[in-house]
């Protein structure tokens, strides 16, 4: 109920309110966003983060079909399958897996999210929104300028190739 009055008063300033789900936080896979979306008022958006989802064992896809109509912002993040695995298997933290180098850049050949499935999917609900390049790695393992490059390069070209518009 908080949240739905703080998405609406900040609504009513003029600026959208956009719940981020995140591991290691309250609201991390597919039933807890069910939970807040179906609950919350629709001033109510979300953002969207693929390595978040994938990294909480849920299929990003059959969440953006879901909650596409609340979507207002998205995160393009790559998970490396094999150390999510270990993770799993040693049942480590969140955070061991992220200082363990389990989030990559979108075109990273170690990720397995097919982000042109998500972008064509984005293409098809109209979607004109920002879509940012996120990583959350270690800066002295995956130098910064040349990963966030490699992600933003193969955003462009998926969106090229799905024909969404892509801003300035």
């Amino acid at each position: 109920a908080r949240l739905s009055e703080l998405a609406k008063w900040s609504r009513d300033q003029g600026v959208v309110l956009s719940y981020h789900h995140h591991m290691g936080a309250m609201v991390q896979d597919a039933e807890d966003i069910d939970w807040l979306m179906e609950g919350a008022d629709q001033a109510l958006t979300l953002l969207y983060d693929t390595g978040h989802l994938h990294f909480a064992g849920t299929d990003p896809l059959a969440v953006l079909d879901k909650w596409a109509h609340r979507v207002h912002h998205v995160h393009f993040k790559d998970v490396r399958q094999p150390v999510l695995d270990w993770v799993h298997a040693e049942d480590r933290s969140f955070l061991d897996g992220v200082a363990a180098g389990v989030y990559s850049v979108p075109g990273d050949p170690e990720g397995g999210i097919d982000f042109q499935a998500i972008t064509d999917r984005l293409k098809a609900l109209d979607y004109d929104g920002w879509i940012v390049v996120e990583a959350e790695q270690d800066p002295a393992k995956a130098p910064p300028f040349e990963c966030s490059k490699l992600g933003y390069d193969h955003i462009v070209d998926i969106c090229t190739r799905s024909g969404l518009t892509i801003g300035s």
